[in-house]
């Protein structure tokens, strides 16, 4: 038999060391190969267990957090050093219809973990929420509903306040356990009185009534009728500062009603926003009302915004010529001044166009106090709908035909007006454009006689 390489080594040690060499050539002198360990066979030097041991042991683990999710028990049985662990796999009952729960909303009832649906302790359960629909249980008394948000619990079609089948319900409503936990009856109902004050302002919130929620309120709780709210809730404050115009409809025997008020409102602000104008000062609640006790109609209101937006606010010399002409817009501002229901819509058009025809003669060169509002007038039935563009374009022209007439009516010893190329040109007036060019002919005929050129001296020319 072969030494152990212990053996061998304790041997060696013995020798010098000039004779001394390895295991492996002494055992390839005696033809006998290296010993090598199975792997498995190996131990681990800090655990003391083989890799065969450590994977039972793993094993071992995951069967038994299985088990528990299967509800089976497992008992590990410990091998000692060297052997595989095993284990004793017991199948424990897992408990079955087990109810837990109270049926409300927070705090449903379950069936081994699930909530319930069905009978049980002769109550209807639905998804673990008591049903109550009982319309034989009491003379006259009809319970209806689930108790839940969307299905509350109804007692005689009202919602059910109080306590039923050890559940608390407000406004029909169930409770959880934290919530429902002892409720006295004035509780439940101070609790339903501030749940349906809230439904009741959010409601009125969604018609834009908001502000007379408390109101309204008040007078519930004096038990106004219906008729009776309908009937003072108008003389109330809160009612005149949520329909500012409202008053002033009534007195004129034109009154509308809430709805189209609302309406109109929502109108005005549209527009405002969608001209970029400032819907906090233009659109406030009084200004709103103001059109409204007008009766300035939502389209009306964006002719309005139009003309103050587009029109005139756009051209900084129509503005400027607009707060010469109307020194009171500059005040309160031209779009505030524009929009002032007060003043009708005819008049408004009027003072833009004058606006717009007063800058374009100041762009033409023309003084602007030469074009007063009561010239410019005259010149509004010939202008008509042309564009402030064109209106520039037609000043041009009549201040080169006043450069030209003046200089003809200075030789002709006359004098000769702006206002006269104006309304040759802009005013199309006939009388003064056939002035114009009848000078111009005259000029032309002296033009010809000086210089000795006629149609008959060019006739007898060419005849030589």
């Amino acid at each position: 038999m072969a030494l152990t390489r212990t053996q061998w080594n304790t041997l060696m040690n013995k020798l010098p060391r000039s004779e001394r060499t390895t295991y492996e050539e002494y055992l390839k002198s005696i033809e006998t190969p290296a010993f090598t360990p199975d792997p498995q066979d190996v131990r681990n030097p800090v655990t003391g267990l083989t890799p065969a041991q450590v994977a039972a042991q793993q094993a071992l683990s995951e069967a038994v957090t299985a088990g528990a999710k299967l509800g089976i028990e497992t008992k590990p049985n410990v091998a000692t050093a060297g052997n595989v662990p095993t284990v004793t796999v017991t199948k424990v009952p897992t408990p079955k219809n087990v109810y837990k729960g109270s049926g409300t909303t927070g705090d449903p009832l379950t069936l081994d973990g699930v909530p319930f649906t069905g009978t049980y302790s002769g109550r209807n359960y639905n998804n673990g929420v008591l049903v109550v629909s009982n319309n034989n249980n009491r003379s006259g008394v009809n319970y209806s509903g689930s108790g839940t948000t969307g299905d509350p619990l109804l007692l005689n079609g009202t919602k059910f306040n109080g306590v039923l089948g050890g559940v608390t319900y407000i406004n029909g409503i169930a409770q959880s356990k934290g919530d429902s936990t002892s409720l006295t009856a004035t509780d439940i109902e101070s609790k339903a009185r501030r749940t349906a004050q809230q439904d009741f302002k959010a409601a009125l919130g969604e018609l834009g009534l908001a502000d007379l929620a408390d109101e309204v309120d008040r007078m519930i709780k004096l038990d106004y009728t219906v008729s009776q709210i309908k009937m003072e809730l108008p003389k109330s404050e809160s009612y005149k500062l949520r329909f500012p115009g409202m008053e002033t409809l009534r007195a004129a025997g034109r009154a509308i009603n809430e709805a189209t008020y609302i309406s109109n409102e929502k109108g005005y602000l549209q527009t405002l926003r969608a001209y970029g104008l400032d819907t906090n000062v233009l659109g406030s609640r009084s200004a709103l009302g103001t059109y409204i006790a007008n009766e300035v109609s939502p389209r009306e209101f964006e002719e309005r915004v139009n003309l103050a937006s587009t029109r005139v606010n756009e051209n900084p010399e129509v503005v400027e010529t607009f707060k010469s002409f109307y020194p009171e817009a500059d005040k309160s501002g031209i779009i505030t001044y524009l929009l002032n229901p007060k003043a009708g819509m005819a008049v408004i058009k009027k003072q833009v166009r004058t606006s717009e025809i007063g800058a374009a003669a100041a762009s033409a060169g023309f003084a602007r106090d030469l074009m007063g509002i009561s010239n410019i007038e005259t010149l509004l039935p010939a202008v008509g709908e042309t564009a402030y563009a064109g209106l520039r374009t037609e000043f041009q022209r009549a201040r080169q035909l006043a450069n030209a007439q003046r200089r003809l009516a200075q030789i002709e010893g006359q004098s000769y007006s702006d206002l006269e190329a104006i309304g040759a040109v802009v005013g199309d007036d006939a009388a003064k454009a056939l002035a114009s060019e009848r000078r111009a002919a005259r000029e032309t005929a002296r033009f010809s006689a000086r210089s000795g050129i006629t149609g008959a001296s060019l006739g007898s020319q060419a005849q030589v």
